[in-house]
Order: C-alpha cells, then structure tokens, then sequence
C-alpha cells in the first residue's frame, strides 16, 4: 500500500495529519529566529597587540616577526597576514575551512605565550578574536550634540550603554569616542631632578604600595575568619598622600594628581558635530528584529530623560533594516508570483476548485519549511530567504502533474477513486525524480563545509529541499484526496485555445520526427548557436554596483596633530552641506586620526534619487576644496563593501617597495579605464631617532638599555595597577606632564638618574636625529608586501586584469622582489572553479538518479541533453536583455540543472509507460508529448512568472547585498528555453537515441549468430 491509497482509504486521518503539520508549522515559524546571516564560523582569527607609542618598525621587529615565526608552524596554516603600524601589531591566520578555529584559538595563544620572553617587557597583553557572522554588530549607532561630550563617559555609560546591555538579546554594547576618566599621575621634570628620583623605581614603588592579596584564614571563638592584607589605593587622594622617600617625600611634591581623560588620537564627526559610536551585539540565536525593536524602544525612552537633552541619537546601520526590506521584497515578489501562477493554472485548469487545490502547495509548503527550520535549530536569514524565493514558483509543480493526469484519468475510468488512483500511479515515479533531481543538484553543498560558498549554499538549499519535500508530499496524499472529492471536468467538444494549441503541437511534432536530417541538424544548430551569445554578452563574475554611499578619502601625506586634521574635515564637510540638496546628500560622516581621514558621503535613498552615483560623484570632485595635508580622492566600494581591484608588488624592503609602487601607479594612470590608481604606500611621517651614545653612558654607569627604558617610560607613560572605585576599575596611569614632553627640546632634556643621587640630561648621553619611517609595514605570507588599489570606469574585472596584469609584467624588479595578485583573485578563482566541479557532478548526480528510478541509461541520456539547452537559453537571455554574466547567474544555473530536467522526466517516463502498453513507438513519441504538453506548460509558466518580479526588479540580497536579478532571469531565459527544448527537440533525441539502441542490439545480434 503506498502514501497515496492510504490517504484515500484514511480521508479523516489525512486532513488529520494535515491540519496538524500547518498548526505546528505556524507555531514554530513564530518561533524561528530572524537574522540577517546565518550563524557561520569562518576558519580564521586576528591578534591584536597593542603597544603604545611606538613605531612600526619597533612593532615589525619586536613584535610581528616573533609571533609569525611562532604561529607559522601550527598544522592547516593557509595563510599570515600582518599590519604593524603605530601603537599595534594586528596579525590575521587564516586555516583551512572546517577546522575547529576554537581550538586553534587555544593553539595561538600557547604558541604566543611560548615566545613571551621574545617579545617587549612593557606588552601587556594581546587579544584574539575569531572571526562569525555574529561578530558584526547587529546596529550601529552615533551620538551627537552641540554641547561638549568628550568627557560625558559616565554619562553615556549609565544612560545608554548600561541600559541597552540590560536588554534581553543584547550580547554587549561597545561605546567609542569618549573615554573613560583615568587617574594620572603627571610628574614634574625639574623636581625628580631636584629630588634624584628614578622613574623605573618609582613605578615599581608605586605598584608594590597598591595591593590586595588573600592570606589564609585564622580561628577566633568558634568561628573561620579570612585574611586579607590590603593596601589599596582608589582615589587620586590616596595616591598623592602616599610616602615615595626621605623626608616624608609625598608623590604630590613631584607631581600632578587627579582624574583626567586619555589622550584622545582620534575623532568622529556626524553632521557636522562630534559624534560618539555606539554598536550594539546580539547574542546568538537571539531574534535580530526582536532586538533591534526592543533596543530602538529604549532608545525612545533615553531620549526623554532629562540628562540626555541635546543629544541626538543616530541609526547609522540596522541589520532589522535589511532583514525587513528583505522580508517584505519577498512577499512583495512572492505575492505577484502567485497571482501570477493562479491565473495561468486557472488559463489552463478552467475551473476555481481546482485551481485553489493546486495552488494550496503553496502556503503548505512555506508554513511547513519555517517549522522545520526552527526544528532545525536553523534561521531566517538573507540566504534561507533566497531560496524561499527561489521555491516559491517550484512548489506547485509535482501538483500540477498530479491533478492534470488525475482528471485525464478520470475521463477514461468511471471510478472516482480507481481514477484518481492510477493517475497518482502513472506519474510518481516522474514527479519523485523530479523532485529528486532539483534537491541533488544541491548534495555537494550540503555535505561539504570545504569553502565559504558550499556553506554559504547551504541555508539556500536546505529551504529549497524542505519546500519541495513538502510539495512532494501534498502532491501525493492531500491533494489526491480533495481531488477524487470534486466532480472531474466535463469532456467538451468545444475546443479552447490550449486544446487548438494540443493539436497545433501534435501536427508540428509528427512533422519533425518524420524528418530525421531536419531534426538532427536543428539540434546541432540549437546547440552551437550559443557562441553568438557567449561572445557578446559581458562576463564579470564579481561585478560592483554602485551604492548610494561615498567614501572621501583624505589621503593624509603626513602625520598631524589631531586638531589640524580635524580643520581639513570641518572644511570639506561644510562645502558638503552647503550643497547638500544638490549632491542629495542625506548625512556625511567623518572619521579622522593623525594619519587618516575619510568622510561617509550617506545619500538619499533610491526612491527619491534624482542622479546616479557617478553623476553625484563627478560634480563632488568638481569644485571640491584643495587641503594642505593631503590629497582627496573617492574610493568606490561596492555592495558587500569590498575594494574594486587590488594586488600587491611584494618583497622585503619597505623603501623599495614605496619606489616600486610609485612605478606601478605612474604607469597604470595613463591606461583608460582604471580609476584612482593609488598605492597604499603612505609617505610615512618623521621621527626623531634617539641614539645613545655608549662611551658617555658606559662612563656615567648607565647601560643604553637603562637609557631607552627611562626614555620610553618617561614619553609614552606607565601603566600602573588599576584601582577599583564606585564607577568600577579605573586605569592609572605615570608619566610626565604633557607640556613637558611636547617638543624635541623637552626630549633631550629629560632627566636620566646616574645613581649616587645624581641625575642628568638626556643630551649629555644621546643625540638624536630625525628621520623618515613608514607609517603601517604590511606582510603577506612572512614577506612584506605593499598594496596597490584601482578602481573601475566602464569596464570588467576581467578586462581591467588583462590591462594591468601585462604591465606589471614588464617592470624590471630587483631580485627578490615582484608583484601578487593577493588572495581576491584567488578566492574568486577558487569559487569560480568549485562552482564548475559542482555543476559538473550536479549532472553526474542527476543522471544517477534518473538511470536507478527508470532502470535504464537511454532515457537519462536523452534528458539530460535538457540541461545543456537549458545553458544556450541562458546567454540567449543574457544577451537579449544585456544582463552581465556573473557569480550569481552561475547559481541559478545550478538550481535551473535540477528543474530544467523535470519536464524532460515527465515526458520520457509518459512516452515509455505508453510504449510499454503496446504503442508503437511513432505513436507513443507523439501521443505522449500532446499528452504532457498541458503539464509541461503549466509547470514551466508558473516557475518563470513566479521568479518574474525579481527578473525585472531591483531587489536585493539583504536589502544592500547582490542583486538577485542575474539568478533569477538565469533561471527564467534557460526554463523558458528548455522548455520549448522539451516539447519539440526533446523527442527528436530519444527518437535518434533509440534508433543507436536498435542499431547497437542489431549488431550486438549479428555477431552473436556468428
């Protein structure tokens, strides 16, 4: 007894059964979580290790190349790339994908904590971060005011940050831009002198005076006690009343005590104000638009507090955004996909009952695929939602096969139920394949985790099979039942257009299969047209489209006071806002530090757009200001925020590679096409390099390296303990007065103690010099490398890398040295290249799965010639409508693999139960094909009018991801052109197949009789 005599003996138990898959179905899809991207771990970590106030050679040296050489022995290392640059060494270790980045997280650090005693004395510590889509903070938010916020820390802390991380959902709440107050203990040149006061000493007084340690326990009548020794000190007070030496020395009679704010190298603007940053994290699993909803309702009501007067709160970027955009295009998009399938099952099904039996696939199908997923343990995220969108024109398919042959059936057989019965019976075995074929298109990527796009894949697929599995299942017990329970169609002998067509079709397919030479040579022609289309039509497998934002670029040429920077932004963004209408702008925003700056130029949305991007670009730059400390230039970024095109020129000195870059740009300027051809080569900035006199040192007791440690601590300050006070832990920090430490004047006379209660200058040891050194050192793969990034005007990757990578070609490098593509291309190539093994075993998978169900390998042979049809309507659409070639229209070639074949399946598996019957084989070509041409119709039709909207939309992944355009009219040109394929070419190929199988049998027969 199969799925479908049991849901017509057990018509109670099946509503049944029904009813209570779309009740759980509601229940947990309420339930699913809503993320804006899948919960995926990404095989890689970044250390982090600060060091203040140093350079990037000291970080290089001391810093980078231990740690590299430490971490480079670890088993499934793909890849090192590391950045010392001012004040930190950031190294990303990239390993091969599946591996457990948690425990190479542990191996990291043990490998690190091995060459500890390699690295400076003063490095505190260093963090590693794994890299997860849950790592992106799931809002950002800026805070601006006309009142001075730079020291409104605890301010912002009690009313927003705290308050927001209370929220339940919210991981933590990251605030920048304004500094939590430190005690500073600002010492005073001329009275260490005075007093011979060593600053190492001192820091080491300092530390060994402010304790808090556990010492046991002791008994005391009956009762336990613990020790606990302390000597802690929480209060500037504290440490100003503190003894340092003879006398009664107190710390405050050599310097400045007090709360003060950190030296602040960095600034944000937001509308022209200063701007504080807030990000918001989410925990994981938690529901993104839960959240970000709770979190904006908190929000509402910090602002009506009356501390938070005058302060604007900004939602500079929200992932609810772009899942509710996403959310709402789909319904959008799935909405119009529907009505369209409706009116073309109701143009062919003539009748309303029908209609909506066929098309209740549909809500099935979606209610039961969300429950599944919360069961699942899965979310709804930009990719699940991709192949919802993708499913929702598939899903009536497997019923419209059913209910067309259960009313041909019916016409034949008295019998309701007898009817319904062998109509479910003739053609489940074609709609099992069918459905069969479309989900293991997607088994590579189900069961592989070998790459970012088979995982990526995954959260797509797995929708798509869900939804079909569904499908599948209503269309052999549910709608079997409510179809043997309404009257069949009447037989009419009034034809109506599709009956006309029936007989247009059946004439025209005998007309073909009767000319053999015809035939043959129209399915060669088919199949080598697609060189036309393939040589016209534009290729870019990574294209960029052009978002409505703009990065200003300031390209600093040196390192400034802050201050001085910040003059140049406050200038560019006034010429911005006083064209604000004009350039449509709808916020700038401004980051800037002493040796970087870059405005977010944020335009009005695409609604109310009046210019393109490039128009708004190009009268930006017309009139726009001349700065002093540098060169301005816009930096196109496309929608996943990626640079244009980027490669390397690669060897070990710094300086050389500055000259080679400089060589390269020089000759790329003049090449048409290229855009802002720059180097990341910054100019460096000076500085003053301290040489230590070792006669002189060596004469007054001292060893250099005392002098370097007093000079170091002296300049860049020494973090102390920290205390623990009302407002929480509280750095301390020991320098000098920063008007004494401002200029190379006040350097060379910084006190260094000889002992003996003596002191002198620090030009009685050491000289100086100033010289110029690189601003950021960059190493690839333990080589150093220098950056090189141009963007595009009217051309393709493709294109641009057959311009540029022949010139680089032709520079005569020094040995040692050359020029990398950088691991963009590669990881492009590498996708591209997978993309192709997948179709490749796609097709493999496929003609298994046809060859075990049909028992035979002539009719996957025939059916899988769909596919390549299929790919030649594919171009010939890409063409037609001047779409570009790319990534994602790959894709939908993988999913148009597993549909294209289904009509194919349902007309061989048709022909072949008719040949079995006893027609012949003329008969059964023909007869079979005017029998499936209704269904084979409908099934398409509804396919490529449900993926219509996206077609000629403008809907995007994630609401600022790819378009899903390409995709989608991938999946609409080769359907729509394989169909036609199906009904006329299709038979021709298993007509000239079974004539080779007769051939073959007649031979195979002559040489046995021999």
């Amino acid at each position: 007894m199969n799925i479908t005599d049991l849901s017509l003996r057990r018509p109670v138990t099946t509503i049944m059964v029904f009813i209570s898959f779309v009740v759980i179905g509601i229940i947990a899809s309420r339930m699913v979580p809503l993320e804006y991207f899948p919960d995926i771990s990404f095989p890689g970590a970044y250390i982090s290790v600060p060091y203040q106030n140093s350079t990037p050679e000291e970080v290089e040296e001391n810093i980078t190349r231990p740690i590299e050489e430490a971490i480079a022995t670890i088993s499934g290392l793909e890849r090192i790339s590391s950045t010392s640059s001012e004040n930190q060494a950031g190294i990303f270790v990239q390993f091969k994908m599946g591996t457990d980045i948690s425990m190479k997280a542990m191996e990291l650090k043990e490998k690190i904590d091995g060459v500890r005693n390699q690295l400076p004395d003063d490095m505190e510590r260093f963090f590693i971060n794994k890299f997860s889509a849950q790592d992106n903070p799931m809002m950002n938010l800026r805070i601006s005011s006309e009142r001075d916020l730079s020291n409104a820390y605890e301010l912002l802390n009690r009313n927003l940050k705290q308050r927001i991380e209370r929220i339940t959902g919210v991981a933590k709440v990251d605030l920048y831009g304004v500094e939590q107050r430190q005690i500073r203990i600002e010492l005073i040149p001329e009275r260490l002198e005075a007093h011979n006061i060593d600053l190492n000493q001192l820091a080491q007084q300092l530390r060994q005076s402010n304790f808090s340690v556990t010492a046991g326990k002791v008994e005391e009548a009956g009762k336990r006690y613990l020790v606990r020794p302390t000597g802690e000190l929480t209060t500037p007070g504290d440490f100003a009343q503190l003894v340092i030496g003879p006398s009664h020395l107190q710390l405050k009679d050599i310097a400045t005590i007090g709360y003060g704010s950190p030296e602040r190298d960095y600034g944000r603007h937001l509308d022209q104000k200063y701007a504080i940053g807030l990000d918001v994290f989410k925990e994981s699993g938690a529901n993104t638009v839960a959240v970000a909803d709770r979190v904006l309702t908190e929000i509402e009501v910090i602002n009506q507090l009356p501390e938070m007067r005058g302060i604007n709160i900004y939602e500079m970027n929200n992932q609810a955004a772009g899942i509710i955009s996403s959310l709402w295009e789909l319904f959008k998009a799935g909405l119009l996909g529907a009505v369209f399938s409706i009116l073309i099952l109701y143009l062919f099904l003539r009748r309303i009952s029908t209609t909506f039996i066929v098309a209740m696939a549909v809500p099935f199908s979606l209610i039961v695929t969300l429950g599944l997923l919360y069961f699942m343990d899965l979310s709804l995220n930009i990719l699940s939602m991709m192949g919802l969108m993708l499913a929702v024109g598939m899903l009536v398919d497997n019923a419209v096969v059913v209910t067309e042959n259960i009313h041909r059936t019916q016409h034949l057989v008295d019998n309701k139920f007898e009817a319904t019965k062998r109509g479910v019976k003739q053609v489940a075995m074609a709609v099992t394949a069918g459905t069969l074929t479309t989900i293991i298109v997607f088994l590579p990527n189900i069961i592989s985790d070998d790459s970012m796009i088979a995982i990526q894949l995954y959260h797509v697929a797995i929708t798509i099979i869900l939804a079909l599995c569904a499908s599948l299942f209503i269309s052999l017990t549910v709608i079997p039942l409510l179809t043997s329970r309404i009257k069949p169609p009447e037989k009419s002998d009034k034809q109506d257009i599709i009956d006309k067509l029936e007989n247009w079709y059946s004439k025209a397919l005998q007309w073909l299969l009767n000319r053999r030479y015809t035939s043959s040579f129209l399915i060669l022609g088919t199949l080598v047209s697609v060189m036309i289309p393939m040589n016209m039509t534009n290729i870019d497998m990574f294209p960029s489209s052009e978002s409505r934002e703009l990065y200003l670029h300031y390209n600093l040429n040196d390192n400034y006071i802050l201050d001085r920077v910040e003059q140049s932004v406050t200038r560019v963004e006034k010429y911005l806002y006083d064209n604000e209408e004009d350039f449509e702008i709808d916020a700038v925003y401004s980051y800037f530090e002493p040796g970087h700056a870059m405005s977010t130029i944020l335009l009005t949305d695409d609604d109310s757009a009046e210019k393109d991007v490039t128009t708004i670009k190009k009268e930006i730059v017309e009139n726009l200001p001349k700065i002093p400390i540098g060169e301005l230039s816009f930096e196109y970024r496309d929608r996943t925020g990626g640079e244009q095109l980027r490669f390397f020129v690669i060897g070990e000195s710094s300086d050389l590679l500055v000259e080679l870059a400089d060589e390269v740009v020089r000759r790329l300027d003049d090449i048409p096409g290229l855009a802002d051809v720059r180097s990341e080569a910054e100019t460096g900035t000076d500085e003053v390099q301290v040489k230590v006199d070792r006669g002189r040192a060596r004469n007054m007791g001292i060893s250099t390296q005392q002098v370097a440690d007093m000079v170091s601590n002296s300049m860049r300050g020494i973090n102390l303990r920290r205390v623990r006070g009302e407002q929480g832990e509280t750095d301390v920090v020991l320098a000098l007065q920063e008007t004494d430490r401002e200029t190379i004047d006040d350097l060379m006379k910084l006190p260094i103690n000889i002992g003996n209660q003596q002191s002198v200058k620090l030009a009685s040891v050491a000289n100086y010099e100033v010289s110029a050194s690189p601003r950021s050192i960059q190493r690839e793969n333990r080589q150093t490398s220098l950056g090189i990034t141009v963007n595009l005007e009217d051309i393709t990757m493709s294109e641009a890398q057959e311009r540029i990578f022949p010139i680089l070609d032709q520079i005569n490098y020094p040995t040692g040295y050359g020029w990398s593509q950088g691991r963009s291309f590669e990881e492009d190539q590498e996708a591209m290249d997978e993309m192709l093994v997948n179709m490749l075993l796609a097709c493999f998978l496929i003609y298994l799965v046809m060859a075990s169900l049909f028992e035979s390998v002539l009719f996957p042979s025939s059916i899988i010639t769909s596919i390549l049809f299929g790919v030649v309507g594919v171009f010939w659409f890409f063409l037609v409508t001047g779409t570009t070639f790319s990534f994602m229209a790959m894709i939908g070639i993988l999913i148009l693999m597993g549909i294209v074949v289904n009509n194919g399946i349902v007309l061989i598996d048709h022909i072949h139960q008719l040949r079995m019957s006893g027609m012949s084989r003329f008969e059964a070509i023909v007869k079979g094909g005017e029998d499936r041409m209704r269904p084979i119709l409908m099934t398409a039709a509804t396919t490529v009018l449900g993926l219509l909207p996206l077609c000629f939309g403008t809907t995007q992944i994630g609401g600022d991801g790819p378009p899903y355009f390409p995709m989608a009219r991938a999946i609409v040109g080769g359907l729509t052109f394989s169909t036609v394929v199906t009904l006329f070419i299709l038979p021709a190929i298993y007509l000239i197949l079974d004539d080779v199988k007769r051939w073959g049998n007649r031979v195979w027969q002559a040489g046995r009789s021999r």
